[in-house]
């Protein structure tokens, strides 16, 4: 659940069974075009991860390098604030998953994951990426064109929540004025 709009996954669906990793990550969009016969091609390269209760996944500012998806458990998304204290920005579940943004580049974590509960999570790496590109150029373009598309999407979206709070803080600067005005 976001609690943040900027944070919400809008790539989250909730109508999960079983713990099979194809059907899990047959529903997160990079994975989701692919066939059993491309995703068995990919699973040797995939993580598996157990974590504990309050672990951190990845921590704000450490160098990403890939990528998790939630098989189970509780991931609350942390972003420490001015004033030092972490602001909980989203709580992501089953199926959920967050850093896809590094598989694309080198760039430091914008904000902490913890395990809020025993957690099982498959991660995803760049290197293997990268590796997986060189070994079949058309399954790593397919997921790369999808990790795209997903990036597109998030673009857009928040361009509208930008607009949205412009627009806000506009009518907020002309009720003021107007306000002043017949004081």
């Amino acid at each position: 659940m976001a609690l943040d709009p900027f944070w919400s996954n809008i790539f989250s669906r909730r109508d999960r069974s079983g713990d099979d990793l194809y059907e899990v990550l047959s529903k997160v969009p990079i994975f989701q075009d692919l066939s059993r016969r491309e995703f068995e091609r990919i699973r040797g390269i995939l993580h598996r991860r157990s974590f504990n209760t309050d672990e951190a996944i990845v921590n704000e500012g450490d160098m990403g390098v890939g990528m998790y998806v939630i098989l189970s458990g509780e991931v609350a998304i942390l972003q420490e604030g001015v004033d030092g204290k972490m602001i909980e920005l989203a709580t992501f579940g089953e199926g959920d998953f967050f850093g896809d943004q590094v598989l694309l580049d080198e760039s430091a974590r914008t904000a902490s994951a913890i395990a809020r509960a025993q957690t099982r999570a498959v991660g995803f790496f760049r290197p293997d990426l990268l590796e997986l590109i060189e070994r079949n150029p058309r399954l790593g373009l397919k997921i790369v064109m999808r990790l795209s598309h997903m990036i597109s999407v998030r673009l857009r979206q928040t361009n509208r929540l930008l607009k949205d709070a412009r627009d806000q803080v506009r009518r907020a600067e002309e009720a003021t004025a107007e306000t002043e005005a017949t004081s």
